[in-house]
C-alpha cells in the first residue's frame, strides 16, 4: 500500500481540523459571555463599594457634628446621651472602613472590571477575526488570551451573587449590547 504523502498527520482529516477550530471559536464566545458577566458585575458591585466607601466617609463627620452640638448638651440628660451614642458611632466608622479595606477593595475590584472588560473584548475579536487565520496562531493567541484570564481570576475579588444576578438582567435587557450588533 502506498504511503500518503499529502497528509502530515493522515489521523487527523480536514474535518477534524475544521471541528478543532468551531470548537476554538466556541470557547472564545463562551469566554467573551464569561468576560462580559464577570465585567459587568464587578463594575456593578463597585459602584456600590463608592457608595459605602463614601457614607463611611461623611456619616462620622455629620455624627461628631451632632455629638458635639451645643443644642444637644442644653437639652439635658436626654440630649448628652444622645450626644455621647452619635459620638461612640462616629468614633467606630474608621474602625470599621479600615476593617473592610474599602478603599483598596474599590481600586481591584475595578483594576479586575476593567481587565475583564478588556479580555472581553479580545476574546471577540479572536472568535471572529483571528479565527480566520491559520489555526496554529489562533490557537496560540487563545492560549495567550486563556493565561491573562487565568491571571485575572486569581487577583480579582469575586463579586457578591447579588451583584451577578443584576449583571444579568442588564445585560439580558441588552445593555451592554453594541449598535451595530443588533
Amino acid at each position: 500500500m502506498a504511503e500518503n504523502l499529502r497528509d502530515v498527520h493522515p489521523k487527523i482529516s480536514i474535518a477534524d481540523a475544521k471541528r478543532r477550530k468551531d470548537n476554538l471559536i466556541k470557547e472564545c464566545l463562551r469566554q467573551y459571555d464569561n468576560c462580559r458577566y464577570s465585567s459587568a458585575s464587578l463594575f456593578i458591585w463597585k459602584k456600590y463599594a463608592r457608595v459605602w466607601r463614601g457614607a463611611f466617609l461623611i456619616f462620622p463627620i455629620i455624627f461628631g457634628g451632632i455629638a458635639s452640638s451645643q443644642l444637644l448638651t442644653a437639652a439635658g440628660p436626654k440630649g448628652k446621651l444622645i450626644g455621647a451614642f452619635c459620638g461612640l458611632i462616629a468614633g467606630m466608622f474608621p474602625s470599621i472602613s479600615k476593617s473592610l479595606n474599602l478603599d483598596v477593595h474599590v481600586e481591584s475590584i475595578q483594576q479586575a472590571a476593567s481587565e475583564f472588560t478588556n479580555l472581553r473584548d479580545r476574546f471577540r475579536r479572536s472568535a471572529t477575526v483571528t479565527s480566520f487565520s491559520e489555526f496554529e496562531k489562533f490557537n496560540t493567541e487563545v492560549e495567550s488570551l486563556m493565561d491573562r484570564l487565568d491571571s485575572v481570576r486569581i487577583s480579582a475579588p469575586p463579586s457578591p451573587e447579588w451583584c451577578f444576578r443584576m449583571a444579568q438582567k442588564k445585560i439580558g435587557k441588552g445593555d451592554y449590547d453594541f449598535d451595530i450588533d443588533t
